[in-house]
């Protein structure tokens, strides 16, 4: 794991979770698997401290557990760690698909790491009952969590079985059963939480939302590249392939035609897309950079969706976003060429770059230096002088430069999240006042107070700390949509990545 990496981890915990985790977190992410003995003796932490850290890491999944003997070893998780940046894209996904019920359960959730079904269901109307405006009930949230089940993107939590011959327990991974929660037990519960006995645990499964993530992915890259029903046969393509192919599979299992001509009958707002769903799939397939392929003709044709080939495609649009902004847009093309070419001599480059061969020399061994292209030396045929000529063929070792851009990515969050905690840190003052602010501004709306004493409590805030203000919200606003993007990058990459 890279020194970037590492950073960035430790960047993420002091933010969500305090300096004390961070410490412990660091230290096992710097020396791998460590007993809490050997992490208070490096850390130098109160074993209290430590062992209240770990059970934080535990609980959110940030880290494992293994029992060697009488001894237990921990081990962070940093790509778990690096999803905590990811939360707001999950909210906005709920929101965006099963709406603003979904949103706060699913938000109450991540907050908790896991909860049960009815402690969550009755802490969130507890909340929500005295906020009129929100009208929400216990039977919608109760609905809206068994849709959230059935749909997978909350999943039961792993329970904890003591092995054989060991005195430490593991968490085994159990078979998600959609729950029949009772409405008259949650309004029981509401009246006396104490009571409740529900033993089951959920936890928000992160794996769904990243194949909608990825599906979203597909479906805009083929509707930019063709039009908008383009971008639905998509759709309605990775749908069957949920059916009958695992989520991740390189290549899906075969859909035939007629199963997409019923799926497409169903949608009354594209009737062009029934007409001509034949001419949508081979133009699809002919200039639809690889996403699907016809692998037969029976049923009138079936076709299959190569996610593996449409990672590779994305992360090669990454790479050359990533080339322009380091080195500009003539290396990117010299960085294109030689990418497609697979093995190119220094002079095929001149010839096929259309720059001078001075620039074109230049921008060459700049990208050799940046490691983004390799150079593999050979040597041709003895001639009957005896002479040898040595002869560099130039290419692209496209894992080696994705592990690489991925290093990028983590390095630039890195600096992103620092930017971000610096701003904070310094305008913490003002950030609180206009914190203090709002929430006593809320109250009073909530009782329904004059206007005139809601103003008086906004006065409190002068003009010059109004625009300072202002002009922190919209630096942490371009920050955090800064880091929204190097994520959405860097999930490309690792989508890319997880393929053998």
């Amino acid at each position: 794991m890279s020194h970037q990496l590492g950073r960035l981890v430790s960047q993420i915990l002091q933010r969500y979770f305090g300096e004390i985790v961070e410490k412990v977190g660091s230290d096992l992410f710097r020396y791998g698997c460590k007993s809490i003995g050997m992490i208070v003796k490096s850390t130098g932490l109160p074993r209290v401290k430590v062992v209240e850290s770990l059970r934080t890491l535990l609980k959110f999944d940030l880290a494992s557990f293994e029992a060697s003997g009488v001894f237990v070893d921990y081990k962070l998780l940093p790509d778990n760690v690096l999803l905590l940046i990811r939360y707001p894209r999950y909210l906005l996904q709920m929101k965006t698909k099963y709406g603003k019920e979904a949103e706060i359960i699913v938000e109450e959730l991540l907050q908790q790491a896991i909860c049960t079904a009815t402690m969550l269901l009755v802490t969130l109307a507890n909340k929500q009952k005295d906020e009129t405006e929100k009208n929400l009930s216990l039977v919608q949230l109760k609905d809206t969590f068994i849709s959230l089940a059935t749909a997978g993107y909350i999943q039961q939590a792993p329970v904890p079985e003591l092995k054989e011959g060991s005195d430490v327990p593991s968490l085994v991974p159990v078979v998600t059963i959609v729950p029949d929660l009772d409405v008259r037990v949650l309004m029981q519960a509401m009246n006396n939480p104490t009571e409740i006995t529900d033993k089951i645990y959920w936890k928000v499964n992160y794996d769904r939302f990243h194949q909608d993530f990825r599906d979203e992915i597909m479906i805009k890259a083929m509707t930019r590249r063709i039009d908008e029903n383009a971008g639905e046969v998509m759709r309605l393509l990775l749908q069957e392939m949920y059916l009958s192919s695992s989520a991740w599979a390189e290549v899906s299992n075969p859909v035939a035609l007629g199963e997409l001509k019923e799926h497409a009958k169903r949608l009354t707002d594209k009737p062009l897309l029934m007409q001509h769903l034949e001419h949508y799939l081979k133009v699809m397939e002919e200039n639809g950079a690889g996403f699907i392929r016809m692998t037969g003709d029976a049923g009138g044709g079936q076709y299959c969706v190569q996610a593996k080939r449409a990672a590779a495609l994305l992360v090669e649009n990454v790479l050359d976003h990533v080339v322009t902004e380091r080195l500009g847009s003539k290396a990117a093309r010299i960085f294109r060429l030689i990418r497609t070419k697979k093995y190119i001599e220094e002079e095929d480059i001149q010839k096929n770059a259309m720059l001078p061969n001075k620039l074109c020399k230049q921008l060459t061994y700049k990208l050799l230096e940046e490691h983004f292209i390799s150079v593999q030396p050979m040597r041709k045929s003895q001639h009957v002088s005896g002479l040898q000529k040595g002869i560099y063929l130039y290419h692209v070792k496209f894992f080696e430069v994705v592990q690489l851009c991925r290093a990028l990515c983590e390095a630039a969050l890195h600096n992103v999240s620092a930017s971000r905690a610096g701003a904070e840190r310094r305008h913490a003052r003002a950030l609180d006042k206009q914190r203090r602010v709002r929430t006593i501004v809320h109250g009073m709306a909530l009782r329904n107070e004059p206007q005139a004493n809601i103003d008086d409590v906004l006065e409190t805030l002068t003009p010059p700390e109004v625009a300072l203000l202002q002009q922190v919200e919209k630096q942490l606003k371009q920050l955090s949509a800064a880091e929204l993007e190097l994520d959405r990058n860097l999930f490309i990459l690792n989508w890319y990545l997880m393929y053998p």
